[in-house]
């Protein structure tokens, strides 16, 4: 699923990449109507034909016809998909769609109707033979609208196209089981980048500078599972155990090569792979990294969006190549390990995924949370971080999963995470959701002295349903216990079906981890790029105020929460020169005196104190010296093996 993650939010310094907004422009060339006048009944299993131009490109926007048998029936009606799987929100490709029109097999136009956002009805369907469109794309538009960028679209002419085909082809109702043929017309200076296997390559011969590429997939699933973007060649392939994999990057300055970045990738997922053992369900996987300028008009949402043997990662192009590598290792962790949840292991609702009107699975837990487990936990037993590490990502879990509501069980949350208020709670699937998995994981090594984990029921499951065998919701959870141990499904229930806070420290305790203090470095007036201070607009008034616990030079002087800050050794500090205070600090001495004067509850105070190296009280986890024997082969079997 497309994700952020907390890596990046320390890169860049910014509080969310999800770039959401509440309206998306749209064009409508067809009749608007919301009533259905006949019943549609379809048995067509006739192959669906779609082509893509990529080089007659015009106002930034591609061409697509669509040739359908359609034997006779009345109506039909076409859908571009509202959402899609590893997304949970509406996005409604559909309102990218222009001009659209049907056509028999003489050219003669037929009657179409839109209703609503992403359905075209078309009238007579007997004769239709084809329909065409225009599709916009996402990237240089996301002020308008909600999509995520590795979910969207970008079309750049000669130079670059990111196709999640899904926004580019649509299906005909009835009809998402038959075969597709995708043909792409593209420059000849662009190569696609894809795990589908390519059927043809017609290459121009002459003075023709284009190519056509064909493609077949056994269904729409298939097809839209199979993101390809076109560029020209910057890309790795490396082997690992036996899997290839294709590392793609598109960098418009060119600032970061794949031959690169490659060495890196190969260590992190050769990591991955022993971590995961005997699972095995891909020959062949894509990493499509877009590297993005940040402009206005370019993509704004950094993250990425898992496929079955994909994925499309789009990153900030003015990372370093230490900080790109970084992000890289926490988005492609995540991402990787999707091909065991929920792509192999998953419920009847995503192996029927319905595009238009989904029904949503229960177990966002499984799906999002096991899977941003192991990508933490795998890193720590492959040697990649370090236990303290470690450590500090699970406190930075427990910290930010209690800023969501702890009383929403995430069962519900899960069926009802397009709506709010479950929505809003979304992400707490990669907080709360990786802690239900890691308790699971104690719990599975305290009832089998350390010979199991979670990646051992996810082994089993996997094995037990797979790819093309999904289990039952409502089942799963049953499942779940006889698979592993009573005490699993039990806590499943009283803390995933049913609302109860988890007490993580109890869990930690049966590995012989406890929770400690220690003091860490800190500037004066901001730690960890939290300010302990902002200035006020309406009054130009600057204000203590910060949900991140003062420093102990702050606590020494003994300022509080909501004092306003008049001066400091006699100068004076509004609004207009805040940013001084930091410039200022700098100069002062250990042992200097310095004297604060503030505003409280509208009395005029005179603090002074010695200055001191400043530090903040964090949270941690370590070992505990009087942990058992017990406790120390758990902790062992847990992340020393």
């Amino acid at each position: 699923m497309h994700r952020t993650n907390q890596i990046i939010i320390k890169l860049l310094f910014v509080c969310t990449l999800f770039n959401l907004v509440t309206s998306c422009k749209t064009l409508q060339s067809t009749v608007q109507s919301k009533k259905t006048t006949k019943t549609e009944i379809y048995t067509n299993t006739s192959p669906i034909r779609a082509s893509l131009d990529l080089v007659n490109v015009i106002d930034d926007k591609v061409k697509v016809e669509i040739q359908i048998d359609t034997q006779g029936q009345d109506t039909i009606s076409y859908y571009i998909p509202k959402i899609v799987p590893g997304t949970y929100q509406n996005n409604n490709f559909g309102l990218f769609i222009e001009d659209f029109k049907a056509f028999d097999k003489n050219g003669t136009p037929l009657q179409t109707q839109k209703h609503g956002a992403n359905r075209w009805k078309i009238n007579n369907s007997g004769e239709l033979h084809k329909v065409t469109y225009w599709v916009n794309d996402t990237f240089d538009s996301e002020s308008e609208h909600q999509v995520f960028s590795p979910t969207g679209s970008n079309i750049v002419k000669d130079k670059n196209f990111i196709l999640n085909l899904y926004s580019f082809v649509g299906y005909f109702k009835g009809m998402k089981e038959n075969h597709y043929k995708l043909f792409i017309k593209h420059p000849s200076t662009l190569q696609a980048s894809t795990s589908a296997t390519e059927i043809s390559f017609d290459q121009s011969t002459g003075t023709a500078k284009y190519d056509t590429d064909y493609f077949s997939f056994d269904r729409y699933a298939d097809m839209v599972d199979h993101p390809i973007m076109y560029s020209q060649l910057n890309r790795a392939i490396f082997m690992v155990n036996n899997i290839e994999v294709l590392l793609s990057i598109y960098s418009n300055s060119k600032r970061h090569s794949a031959v690169e970045i490659m060495p890196h990738l190969r260590r992190v997922i050769r990591a991955q792979k022993n971590f995961l053992g005997d699972i095995d369900s891909t020959k062949k996987y894509s990493i499509i990294l877009y590297l993005s300028s940040a402009k206005s008009n370019d993509a704004q949402g950094f993250g990425a969006l898992e496929h079955n043997t994909s994925t499309v990662v789009v990153l900030p192009e003015s990372l370093s190549s230490q900080k790109l590598n970084k992000a890289l290792t926490d988005v492609v962790s995540h991402e990787f390990f999707h091909i065991v949840t929920p792509l192999t292991l998953h419920s009847k609702e995503i192996h029927n995924f319905d595009y238009n009107q989904p029904n949503m699975s229960e177990h966002l837990w499984l799906y999002e949370g096991t899977t941003e487990y192991f990508s933490i936990l795998f890193q720590v037993t492959q040697g990649l971080i370090t236990k303290e590490e470690f450590f500090e990502r699970i406190v930075e879990k427990i910290e930010y999963s209690s800023f969501f509501d702890d009383t929403m069980a995430f069962t519900t949350m899960s069926k009802n995470i397009l709506v709010n208020p479950y929505k809003k709670n979304y992400r707490n699937v990669y907080e709360k959701g990786a802690l239900i998995s890691m308790c699971l994981d104690i719990i599975m090594r305290e009832n089998s002295a350390g010979e199991q984990g979670i990646l051992d029921l996810v082994k089993n499951l996997s094995n037990k349903f797979g790819a093309n065998k999904p289990f039952d919701d409502k089942d799963f959870i049953r499942i779940v216990g006889i698979t592993s141990f009573p005490e699993v499904s039990a806590f499943l229930q009283k803390h995933v079906v049913n609302n109860a806070p988890i007490d993580y420290e109890f869990y930690l305790k049966k590995l012989g981890v406890k929770y400690g203090i220690k003091n860490i470095p800190s500037s004066f007036f901001i730690f960890e790029q939290e300010p302990f201070v902002k200035g006020l607009e309406a009054t130009k008034e600057v204000l203590f105020t910060s949900d991140t616990p003062f420093n102990s030079f702050l606590k020494a002087l003994g300022v509080k929460k909501g004092d306003v800050l008049l001066s400091i050794n006699q100068k004076k500090y509004t609004l207009k020169n805040i940013y001084d205070l930091f410039g200022d600090s700098n100069k002062w001495k250990i042992g200097d005196t310095i004297t604060f004067k503030i505003k409280r509850d509208n009395n005029i105070m005179t603090l002074s104190t010695q200055v001191i190296e400043p530090t903040v009280e964090k949270i941690i986890l370590q070992e505990d010296n009087n942990s058992t024997e017990q406790q120390k082969i758990l902790f062992k079997k847990w992340i020393d093996e």
